[in-house]
This record gives structure tokens, C-alpha cells and sequence, in this order.
């Protein structure tokens, strides 16, 4: 009998039993514990989450994690391990990942929610609740204001610090969903009537996020900065937005 995935979708994350998992950061969070996974890792995390109770297969792992590079015989069986030791899951009575012989591995198990998420992702949660409650003033804003598409690049991390590459990687996320939010269309790229890009620099002995907004003739029409934190979106990040949309709505 086939059991339930052990999966929930999640604005920004995946839940996955009492764990909540950020691809973006690589990081497995259950309330205020924080455990940061390898890089293939989690990218094995990401490819279970999305089969969403699916079979991955062995040849899947190693085209999309290994790049189809040839392996030793237990090199996916390692990372699973590792997986599951993050997990608290135990291959002998898997309650969240399931090993399909011959074939690969799925998520199992009944889904459970966590009671609490850390202080730390409460701005990206507020943001997927502004982004529900304002769905009708997005459509009105996009039927009365002609805005241009943009195109974002993903935050650079130039602190010299590779510390700082997942809150690159989650402000690149929120500064896209605030983008959507404020009705422009956005895709991510370097080509579009107006790009924006960002990068985290090093100063005064922490990270700063500076951003600008150049339209097709090359011309810069908005730039600004805002302090960030270790492991926190920079809390001026939205400030910095509404400054962007009132200078393009002029």
C-alpha cells in the first residue's frame, strides 16, 4: 500500500515532516534550529520535493546533481545519508525518505506542520501574505499604469565572503515576488526595457545590498542601498522598492 508523501508546499520552502526547507539557501530549518545542507545535498532535497512523492531515479540524481559525471558505485547512496542523518530520518525505518530498490528515492510518510518558524524568515512570510492580500490591487495598479518589463539578475554576492551567497540567493527571491507585487512583469535575465541588478558589498563591517534600474538606452534611472544582517534579508529592501516605483510611475 502506497503511503502519503511526507511533503507540503510552502511559499518560499518546502515542509517536509517537522522540517521546513529553503532550496534556496540550502538550509533545513525547525523553529529556531538551523541546519545548513552540502550543495548536492540539497539539490537532492530540491529534486525529491519536486517529483512530490515521485520516484527520482539514480540516473536522475547523477544527470542533475552530478551533471552526469561518472561516480563511484555509493556516491548517491552517501548523499542520501547525509540527507537523512539531517532529517533525523533512519534508513531502517524511514519515515521521509524511502529507498526504492534498483530504481532510486521518494519522500514519504504523513505530513506534519511545524508549530513556529524562526524570527529570521518572518519578512519573507510576511511578503508571501502581502503578496496574496494584494492580488486585486496588483491587477487594478497593472490596468491603469503602463510599466515597463524588467529584467533582474540574480543579487551578486561581491563581500568576498562565501558566507553571504544564500542571502544573496533568498533577497533575489523576495526582491522578485515584491517586483511581481507591485504589477511588473518581470523575468529573470539581462535584456529588457528596464534591468535591474544588485549586489551585496562589505561596509563598515557588514553587508550592504546596492541596487540600480538602467532602461534600454543604458541610462541609470534609479539606484539606491540598504543595510542587510548575517542572515537576513536586508530589512530596508522594501523601502528601496516603493522609492523604484515611485520614480518609474512619475
Amino acid at each position: 500500500m502506497t503511503r502519503p508523501m511526507n511533503l507540503v508546499g510552502d511559499i518560499g520552502g518546502h515542509r517536509i515532516g517537522e522540517w521546513r526547507f529553503h532550496p534556496a539557501a540550502g538550509e533545513l530549518r525547525r523553529e529556531s534550529e538551523v541546519r545548513r545542507l552540502e550543495p548536492r545535498a540539497a539539490k537532492t532535497l530540491e529534486l525529491l520535493c519536486a517529483a512530490r512523492g515521485g520516484v527520482v531515479t539514480h540516473e536522475q540524481l547523477i544527470d542533475e546533481v552530478w551533471s552526469g559525471r561518472s561516480l563511484s558505485e555509493n556516491s548517491v547512496a552517501v548523499v542520501v545519508g547525509q540527507l537523512r542523518r539531517a532529517l533525523d530520518d533512519d534508513a531502517r525505518d524511514a519515515k521521509l525518505i524511502e529507498t526504492i530498490p534498483k530504481r532510486g528515492y521518494r519522500l514519504i510518510g504523513s505530513a506534519s506542520v511545524p508549530a513556529s518558524r524562526p524570527a529570521r524568515w518572518r519578512v519573507i512570510t510576511a511578503t508571501a501574505v502581502a503578496i496574496l492580500v494584494g492580488i486585486g490591487a496588483v491587477l487594478a495598479a497593472r490596468s491603469m499604469i503602463s510599466r515597463p518589463d524588467i529584467a533582474m539578475t540574480d543579487i551578486a554576492n561581491q563581500t568576498g565572503d562565501p558566507r553571504y551567497d544564500s542571502l544573496a540567493r533568498a533577497t533575489s527571491e523576495l526582491m522578485l515576488a515584491e517586483l511581481s507585487k507591485r504589477g511588473f512583469d518581470v523575468e529573470r535575465g539581462s535584456r529588457g526595457r528596464m534591468s535591474i541588478t544588485g549586489k551585496l558589498v562589505m561596509w563598515n563591517g557588514g553587508p550592504y545590498l546596492g541596487l540600480s534600474a538602467t532602461d534600454a538606452d543604458g541610462v541609470v534611472r534609479w539606484s539606491g542601498m540598504t543595510k542587510g544582517g548575517p542572515d537576513v534579508a536586508p530589512a530596508g529592501l522594501r523601502a528601496e522598492l516603493d522609492d523604484f516605483q515611485a520614480k518609474i510611475d512619475r
